[in-house]
């Protein structure tokens, strides 16, 4: 999904290098945003997976990332309701849930990649919802922003997914080490997994 998303900023940038107008411009910002819409969702479904994986994704935690929400009718029936988070809070959920698996993780939402991101989402909004003409217009520095805000999603989203898939590497390693340990009748790896079956209890 994430390659074809791509091929379309592609498409739109190469449609804006030719002809450069409004419509150009405005297809660009489309194009860009739901490339970032569509890598920040695989993230967040990466990021779930590797937690479900870890037995470590809380209920709460899935329904926030699949952005679902419930209410209970009067007759006691559980409906879910499709519950959309704005694009910056949902990459901070991202990240902050694959914190859990990798805490060594570092996003600086201080940064200019992040400010981008966040005019790109206004200037998306602008033209999804247009109160005036003027909301249409789309400026070189609204192309820039869009452009950057794609570039730090990417980048971050990158960073994020391998620090994870490193850490359930790691994870893996080291279970399996200790089970060929507990193969092996290892007297300090059984002393290990009884500790923790009796912490776990």
């Amino acid at each position: 999904m994430i390659a074809l998303l791509i091929e379309d900023v592609i498409a739109a940038r190469n449609r804006l290098a030719t002809v450069d107008s409004q419509t150009a411009r405005r297809d660009v910002v489309r194009a860009s945003h739901a490339a970032i819409e569509g890598y920040v969702w695989e993230m967040r479904q990466h990021v779930a997976s590797d937690l479900a994986r870890l037995e470590a994704l809380t209920p709460t935690a899935d329904l926030a990332l699949r952005e679902i929400s419930y209410n209970v009718t009067t007759d006691g029936k559980i409906v879910e309701q499709p519950r959309g988070l704005p694009l910056p809070i949902a990459i901070r959920l991202a990240v902050s849930q694959a914190m859990l698996i990798s805490p060594e993780i570092q996003v600086d939402f201080s940064e200019a990649g992040w400010s981008y991101l966040r005019q790109a989402v206004i200037v998306r909004n602008r033209i999804t919802h247009p109160k005036l003409i003027s909301d249409l217009t789309i400026t070189k520095s609204d192309l820039n922003a869009v452009a950057s805000g794609l570039f730090w999603v990417v980048a971050t989203g990158d960073y994020v997914l391998a620090s994870t898939n490193l850490a359930l590497t790691q994870h893996n390693k080291a279970f399996r080490d200790i089970l060929d340990r507990l193969k092996a009748g290892d007297p300090d790896a059984l002393a290990e997994y009884q500790a923790a079956l009796t912490e776990n209890s």
